[in-house]
């Protein structure tokens, strides 16, 4: 297996592993509203947080249609490397060397899946990101 893809599978365990070692030893604990006041004031922010994520990737007026095809950009980007990663692997795997492809599609699987596993073990295990 190539270095850079096994780094991309152990890297966010990693990262995870590092924020909870400093989360646990030095960071203070997690704040904890005392009255209804601070409460309102720390829901507040994160709504700020929220609204700035969704704002992200420009805010200029545009057409219904070119919102839908650059959010669509990504699957098809994404369903085309599955589906030539398939071909190459069908067709020409016993003649060449296809690392390439499969790591550039393993690039594109940690994209599709590994991200939401990432995130649904992190809720299971109760910690949050």
């Amino acid at each position: 297996m190539d270095p850079i893809t096994l780094l991309a599978a152990v890297l966010p365990i990693i990262v995870e592993g590092g924020k909870s070692a400093i989360q646990r030893w030095i960071a203070p604990d997690t704040f904890k509203p005392v009255n209804i006041n601070d409460y309102v004031a720390v829901k507040n922010a994160d709504i700020s947080l929220f609204k700035a994520l969704n704002e992200a990737g420009g805010s200029n007026p545009t057409y219904p249609w070119v919102d839908a095809v650059v959010r669509m950009m990504r699957p098809a980007v994404a369903a085309t490397v599955l589906l030539t990663w398939a071909y190459v692997h069908l067709t020409v795997a016993l003649e060449a060397d296809t690392s390439t492809v499969d790591n550039f599609a393993a690039a594109i699987g940690f994209y599709l899946f590994g991200d939401r596993t990432l995130f649904y073990a992190k809720k299971a295990a109760g910690t949050n990101g």
